[in-house]
């Protein structure tokens, strides 16, 4: 047990999950760095890596990011030539977003990091173990998200 964690938050399992997810940030941050990238930047990335062009709004929609923020994220992006922003002719108030070749690449590499990252969580389980780890996550998740009567 760390010493430097309360005892009772050392055995509950939403210090522990948030915990997890602190240090794996860092350690994707860590590694993105070189690449002039960060956790933040690819989740739009890979969002349209994998759903193809879709409007702005819709991109804000499928994150958790709000909309002041995914604005200054897709700014950044297409400042570094990863996206492009097409007004949409019909409504002049919409965007269509786009990845550029660039924008590929980069999807590419936040997807190696993000793949690597996991491994490193789970190293040294078993398969059987990592497969549980993630069913009793989902299984906490799930509880977490649970409507309160």
């Amino acid at each position: 047990m760390n010493p430097d964690i309360h005892p009772e938050a050392a055995v509950a399992p939403g210090y522990l999950a948030n915990h997890a997810a602190r240090a794996f940030n860092r350690m994707v941050d860590a590694r993105l760095r070189d690449h002039g990238l960060t956790l933040a930047l690819i989740g739009p990335l890979l969002l349209l890596s994998w759903k193809g062009a879709m409007l702005q709004r819709d991109i804000v929609r499928a994150s958790a990011v709000k909309q002041p923020a995914m604005v200054a994220l897709l700014d950044k992006l297409q400042g570094m030539s990863l996206i492009e922003r097409e007004v949409l002719p019909s409504d002049k108030r919409a965007a269509a977003v786009r990845l550029t070749a660039a924008g590929e690449n980069a999807a590419a590499i936040g997807r190696r990091v993000l793949l690597d990252v996991n491994a490193v969580g789970v190293t040294g389980f078993t398969q059987e173990e990592a497969a549980l780890f993630v069913g009793f996550l989902d299984r906490l998740i799930a509880n977490l998200d649970a409507p309160i009567e």
